[in-house]
Protein backbone atom coordinates (compact mmCIF):
# COMPACT_ATOMS: atom_id res chain seq x y z
CA UNK A 1 0.00 0.00 0.00
CA UNK A 2 1.13 2.81 -1.19
CA UNK A 3 1.33 6.28 1.81
CA UNK A 4 0.34 9.75 0.11
CA UNK A 5 2.39 12.48 1.50
CA UNK A 6 1.35 15.93 1.76
CA UNK A 7 4.64 18.81 0.85
CA UNK A 8 4.17 21.14 2.79
CA UNK A 9 6.87 23.27 1.95
CA UNK A 10 5.08 23.43 -1.55
CA UNK A 11 6.79 27.18 -3.27
CA UNK A 12 5.92 26.35 -6.49
CA UNK A 13 2.87 29.19 -7.98
CA UNK A 14 1.30 31.62 -5.42
CA UNK A 15 -2.24 30.75 -3.60
CA UNK A 16 -5.60 31.61 -4.22
CA UNK A 17 -5.24 33.91 -1.20
CA UNK A 18 -2.36 35.65 -2.68
CA UNK A 19 -3.62 36.18 -5.97
CA UNK A 20 -6.85 37.94 -4.36
CA UNK A 21 -4.80 39.95 -1.86
CA UNK A 22 -2.46 41.21 -5.17
CA UNK A 23 -5.41 42.00 -7.08
CA UNK A 24 -7.33 44.17 -3.81
CA UNK A 25 -3.93 46.19 -3.54
CA UNK A 26 -4.00 46.82 -7.53
CA UNK A 27 -7.27 47.72 -7.59
CA UNK A 28 -6.58 50.34 -4.19
CA UNK A 29 -4.12 51.87 -7.03
CA UNK A 30 -5.95 52.22 -9.82
CA UNK A 31 -8.83 53.62 -7.90
CA UNK A 32 -6.92 56.47 -6.33
CA UNK A 33 -4.73 56.94 -9.36
CA UNK A 34 -8.48 57.53 -11.20
CA UNK A 35 -9.64 59.55 -8.32
CA UNK A 36 -6.61 61.89 -8.84
CA UNK A 37 -6.78 62.22 -12.58
CA UNK A 38 -10.64 63.31 -12.61
CA UNK A 39 -9.79 65.81 -9.83
CA UNK A 40 -6.89 67.56 -11.00
CA UNK A 41 -9.04 67.93 -14.97
CA UNK A 42 -11.91 69.31 -12.61
CA UNK A 43 -9.84 71.60 -11.41
CA UNK A 44 -8.18 72.55 -14.21
CA UNK A 45 -11.44 72.93 -16.30
CA UNK A 46 -12.52 75.12 -13.23
CA UNK A 47 -9.53 77.31 -13.80
CA UNK A 48 -10.04 77.78 -17.81
CA UNK A 49 -13.73 78.92 -16.94
CA UNK A 50 -12.62 81.48 -14.43
CA UNK A 51 -10.12 82.86 -16.99
CA UNK A 52 -12.76 83.17 -19.14
CA UNK A 53 -15.01 84.73 -17.36
CA UNK A 54 -12.48 87.66 -16.35
CA UNK A 55 -12.00 87.38 -20.43
CA UNK A 56 -14.78 88.73 -20.57
CA UNK A 57 -15.65 90.90 -17.67
CA UNK A 58 -11.80 92.49 -19.31
CA UNK A 59 -13.37 93.09 -23.02
CA UNK A 60 -16.53 94.82 -21.16
CA UNK A 61 -14.38 97.21 -19.31
CA UNK A 62 -12.43 97.93 -22.70
CA UNK A 63 -15.18 98.63 -24.36
CA UNK A 64 -17.37 100.85 -21.79
CA UNK A 65 -13.84 102.85 -21.28
CA UNK A 66 -14.14 103.54 -25.42
CA UNK A 67 -18.09 104.46 -25.43
CA UNK A 68 -18.91 108.41 -24.46
CA UNK A 69 -20.66 109.46 -21.79
CA UNK A 70 -23.85 110.29 -24.33
CA UNK A 71 -23.73 106.34 -25.31
CA UNK A 72 -24.02 104.78 -21.69
CA UNK A 73 -26.95 102.76 -20.75
CA UNK A 74 -29.75 105.40 -19.58
CA UNK A 75 -30.67 105.35 -16.02
CA UNK A 76 -33.09 102.94 -14.58
CA UNK A 77 -32.03 100.15 -17.28
CA UNK A 78 -29.57 97.77 -17.49
CA UNK A 79 -27.59 96.51 -21.00
CA UNK A 80 -27.38 92.84 -20.46
CA UNK A 81 -25.48 90.23 -22.33
CA UNK A 82 -24.90 86.39 -22.68
CA UNK A 83 -22.10 84.53 -23.78
CA UNK A 84 -21.59 80.79 -24.44
CA UNK A 85 -18.49 79.50 -22.84
CA UNK A 86 -16.43 79.26 -25.87
CA UNK A 87 -16.85 82.88 -24.91
CA UNK A 88 -18.85 83.98 -28.58
CA UNK A 89 -21.69 86.93 -27.87
CA UNK A 90 -25.03 85.19 -28.10
CA UNK A 91 -27.23 88.25 -27.34
CA UNK A 92 -28.12 91.60 -26.08
CA UNK A 93 -30.47 93.84 -24.53
CA UNK A 94 -31.56 96.73 -22.68
CA UNK A 95 -33.23 95.65 -19.28
CA UNK A 96 -35.63 97.71 -17.12
CA UNK A 97 -34.92 97.48 -13.51
CA UNK A 98 -32.97 99.07 -10.21
CA UNK A 99 -32.30 96.66 -8.19
CA UNK A 100 -29.15 94.94 -8.23
CA UNK A 101 -28.80 92.94 -11.16
CA UNK A 102 -31.82 94.43 -12.63
CA UNK A 103 -33.84 91.64 -11.64
CA UNK A 104 -32.41 89.50 -14.16
CA UNK A 105 -32.48 85.70 -13.31
CA UNK A 106 -29.29 83.61 -12.50
CA UNK A 107 -27.39 82.19 -15.77
CA UNK A 108 -27.99 78.71 -17.51
CA UNK A 109 -25.47 76.21 -16.91
CA UNK A 110 -24.24 76.81 -20.50
CA UNK A 111 -24.10 80.45 -19.82
CA UNK A 112 -22.15 83.81 -19.13
CA UNK A 113 -24.08 86.94 -18.16
CA UNK A 114 -22.69 90.12 -18.40
CA UNK A 115 -24.73 92.82 -16.80
CA UNK A 116 -24.05 96.99 -16.77
CA UNK A 117 -25.59 99.07 -13.87
CA UNK A 118 -25.41 102.09 -14.45
CA UNK A 119 -26.69 105.00 -11.91
CA UNK A 120 -25.31 108.35 -10.67
CA UNK A 121 -22.43 108.76 -8.86
CA UNK A 122 -22.58 109.83 -5.32
CA UNK A 123 -19.80 111.51 -2.93
CA UNK A 124 -20.21 108.11 -0.73
CA UNK A 125 -19.49 105.81 -4.27
CA UNK A 126 -15.98 105.81 -3.67
CA UNK A 127 -13.24 106.00 -1.62
CA UNK A 128 -9.63 107.37 -2.20
CA UNK A 129 -5.99 106.18 0.06
CA UNK A 130 -5.36 110.26 0.74
CA UNK A 131 -8.07 112.41 1.25
CA UNK A 132 -7.88 115.10 -0.99
CA UNK A 133 -8.57 113.30 -4.05
CA UNK A 134 -13.01 113.10 -4.17
CA UNK A 135 -15.19 112.53 -7.14
CA UNK A 136 -16.10 115.55 -8.78
CA UNK A 137 -19.12 118.09 -7.12
CA UNK A 138 -21.41 117.79 -10.01
CA UNK A 139 -22.61 114.20 -10.09
CA UNK A 140 -25.33 114.66 -13.02
CA UNK A 141 -22.38 114.43 -15.17
CA UNK A 142 -20.53 111.42 -13.58
CA UNK A 143 -21.82 107.86 -14.18
CA UNK A 144 -21.07 104.93 -12.21
CA UNK A 145 -21.48 101.74 -14.10
CA UNK A 146 -20.74 98.39 -12.27
CA UNK A 147 -20.25 95.41 -14.51
CA UNK A 148 -21.17 92.02 -13.03
CA UNK A 149 -20.17 88.70 -14.60
CA UNK A 150 -22.18 85.41 -13.54
CA UNK A 151 -21.72 82.31 -14.57
CA UNK A 152 -22.74 78.28 -13.11
CA UNK A 153 -19.34 76.94 -11.80
CA UNK A 154 -18.89 73.80 -13.91
CA UNK A 155 -17.84 71.31 -11.00
CA UNK A 156 -19.61 69.60 -8.07
CA UNK A 157 -21.57 71.95 -5.75
CA UNK A 158 -22.94 73.88 -9.17
CA UNK A 159 -21.79 77.67 -7.30
CA UNK A 160 -22.60 80.59 -8.57
CA UNK A 161 -19.61 82.33 -9.84
CA UNK A 162 -20.02 86.41 -9.74
CA UNK A 163 -17.52 89.11 -9.95
CA UNK A 164 -17.79 92.80 -10.58
CA UNK A 165 -15.72 95.99 -11.37
CA UNK A 166 -17.04 99.46 -11.03
CA UNK A 167 -16.19 101.88 -13.64
CA UNK A 168 -16.68 105.94 -12.86
CA UNK A 169 -17.51 108.10 -16.71
CA UNK A 170 -17.40 111.11 -17.45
Amino acid sequence: MKKFQLKINNTKGMTLVEVMAALAISMVSVSVFLFLTLSNRNHKSQVDHSTLLKEILTNNVIELKGLQYSDLPPLGRCLYRTYNFQGNFISETLVSGTSEMCGVSNPQENEIQIVWQTTNAGSGDATFSTNSLKLPVYSDYLRKVVLHVRAQNKGAGQSLLHSQMTIFKR
